[in-house]
């Protein structure tokens, strides 16, 4: 006999609710600059059972790599659709950088603590991922040595080490950071393709 499962929209939303308080937690955790991250400290902050957290995310591992996407998320720039052509990557350089310009202190304390930059990295081989996709999408035709080479530049100049560095150098916008980033994209593409 075949067992049902249940489902309910409401529990859904209530465990939902349950990982992002948790994640937040995580967040001013780190803000705090703390050298080590511990469940029983963010499950305290959190308002749940150390349990709680295990069941959600496994354990440290786990909440690290949740925290990328939920800080994401937590300031607007969820991007879930992997680029296809020049002007969604464009599209995305935007929002991503507008996403650094209006980036919380809170959650720019979490991502400067140690854990927080361990974090970033952790999340750097997924982001390396899409980007080889979205040259792959661009230009099915760049060989694969220089799609690679080209998915590294794109994830260096999308970061938000190098957006701090047009602002605080050159004195420069999110909208003109990002006009920078893409004639740099456009002109390697271009290069590559010919």
């Amino acid at each position: 006999m075949e067992s049902r499962r249940y489902t309910s929209e409401l529990r859904d939303a209530q465990a939902a609710a349950t990982r992002d308080r948790i994640l937040d937690a995580v967040v001013e955790v780190l803000a705090e600059g703390v050298d080590t991250l511990s469940i029983p400290s963010v499950a305290e902050r959190a308002g749940v059972s150390i349990g709680t957290v295990y069941r959600h995310f496994g354990d440290k591992a786990g909440l690290l790599k949740a925290l990328v996407p939920h800080a994401g998320k937590r300031s607007g720039i969820d991007v879930e659709a992997i680029p296809e052509t020049l002007e969604e990557v464009d599209d995305v350089v935007r929002k991503v950088y507008h996403h650094f310009e209006n980036t919380d202190d809170v959650l720019r304390a979490a991502f400067a603590s140690r854990i927080g930059r361990e974090a970033r990295v952790r999340g750097s081989g997924e982001r390396l991922e899409l980007m080889k996709t979205t040259i792959h999408n661009i230009d099915p035709n760049i060989p694969g040595d220089q799609a690679d080479h080209l998915a590294k530049l794109m994830l260096i100049l999308t970061t938000s080490d190098v957006y701090l560095q047009w602002k605080d150098r050159l004195g420069m916008d999110p909208e003109e950071a990002a006009n920078e980033v893409m004639w740099a994209i456009r002109t390697v593409i271009r290069g590559v393709s010919q």
